[in-house]
């Protein structure tokens, strides 16, 4: 479970103001904000400390960092891997594993639902296609198979046949229990995927509602009151 309470955060457009969440055990909540909630997620990662309030993730108030530990947190990722490299995947893959106790196997689990070549594994990290570096920034991510998941804006500008593998994967740890937090402004993929959806607007909380209620909404005036 992911629990915010009177979380206050005083940074321009990523402002917030006294936000109160509970994210149950399988359920995804997608919290909505026009700029975007940059800030926020680096907060829930433990790589900011917020001005007030606080965050619990299944009771616990130290955030976990990256992909082990009580939380994974995802953040949105260059389309290519913006570092310089000469590793082989297989290789680089292999390192992770070492460098920072990651499990293989999950790794190549999540891989599989991607319908991964493995022929990528003998190519540069860096001369991936963008889908394919952005299947492996997931897989590494979701390899400590945390409870918890916090994703700030993973899919934009992804294509559909992306959006539909990660679609997956997201279903499958609601299904196991994983209690989600999405941070987006795409109203339109959050009617798609979401249990419940906040507004966020000038810092405040100001409109929830179910996925069945949003579905009998009309979306676009929701965009134009709240996002536009």
């Amino acid at each position: 479970m992911i629990a915010i309470h009177n979380l206050n955060l005083n940074r321009g457009a990523d402002q917030l103001d006294s936000l109160s969440l509970k994210i149950e055990d399988g359920e995804i909540y997608f919290l909505l904000n026009r700029f975007g909630l940059d800030f926020l997620f680096q907060v829930l990662d433990g790589l900011q400390p917020a001005d007030a309030g606080e965050v619990r993730f299944n009771g616990d108030t130290a955030p976990g960092r990256g992909s082990t530990g009580i939380v994974s947190c995802i953040d949105r990722v260059a389309e290519v891997a913006d570092f310089e490299t000469e590793a082989r995947l297989g290789d680089w893959i292999d390192f992770l594993c070492a460098a920072g106790g990651l499990d293989r196997a999950s790794i190549f689990r999540t891989l599989l639902v991607c319908n991964f070549n493995e022929s990528h594994l003998k190519h540069r990290v860096r001369d991936l296609a963008p889908d394919v570096f952005m299947q492996v920034y997931l897989a590494v991510s979701l390899a400590g198979d945390s409870p918890n998941l916090v994703i700030n804006d993973f899919i934009h500008r992804a294509d559909k046949g992306f959006e539909l593998k990660f679609n997956k994967l997201l279903l499958q740890k609601k299904a196991r229990g994983c209690a989600i937090l999405y941070l987006g402004s795409d109203i339109f993929y959050a009617s798609d995927i979401a249990d419940r959806v906040g507004f966020v607007k000038n810092g405040r909380l100001l409109f929830e509602a179910d996925s069945s209620d949003l579905k009998e909404m009309d979306i676009k005036d929701l965009y134009l009151r709240f996002l536009n």
